[in-house]
């Protein structure tokens, strides 16, 4: 239960994100909850991840064990990071396989902000680089329609992003404020 947007506007790559963890009923909010931030910062990159909050320790926790940590600047990079993710997450992490479909999911998908653009790594390690806007979790639908709506508006693209995350968080009962978000300039390319 998330809103997580990514925006790319102007020469910037934004990510933005609600901050609320359910638990079945339950919502703890950011006024309860210390570590609330649903964004977290890799080597020049930002990684939204939706899923069940284990899932954001343990991508947390597989980044900082890594010697050597993954560049996440192409849809290539991406992709080994999310086949090398899902390895661990069933190695060390408990992930439980036992889909039905084609392929395994890690059950959760991340959206990446960094200085080459902006990506999304869906749960069945598929990516894309997107030229606008996305946005994932419970809130989608609503902070996609804000986007489409004010992408072409003269706002800061800061403020695009804020205002979709906004409108999950205002629609979606799996989305609260307060927002974060990073901001990071886009290499020309």
């Amino acid at each position: 239960m998330s809103t997580i947007v990514v925006v790319r506007k102007d020469g910037k790559a934004v990510i933005a994100a609600d901050t609320l963890t359910t638990c079945g009923s339950t919502k703890e909010s950011a006024e309860y909850v210390v570590n609330h931030h649903k964004i977290i910062a890799s080597q020049g990159s930002y990684l939204g991840i939706t899923g069940s909050a284990s899932l954001q320790i343990a991508v947390l926790d597989f980044l900082q064990r890594r010697k050597k940590r993954p560049t996440l600047t192409s849809v290539a990079d991406i992709y080994r990071f999310g086949l090398q993710l899902h390895r661990e997450l069933k190695d060390e992490y408990f992930l439980r396989p036992d889909d039905e479909e084609d392929f395994e999911t890690f059950r959760g998908d991340i959206l990446i902000a960094n200085s080459s653009g902006i990506y999304g790594l869906s749960s069945y390690r598929y990516v894309q680089e997107y030229s606008k806007f996305y946005a994932n979790g419970s809130g989608a639908e609503y902070a996609l329609g804000a986007l489409f709506a004010i992408y072409g508006s003269d706002k800061p693209v800061e403020e695009i992003a804020e205002t979709a995350v906004r409108a999950g968080a205002e629609f979606d009962d799996g989305s609260a404020l307060p927002i974060t978000s990073h901001s990071v300039k886009l290499k020309k390319s």
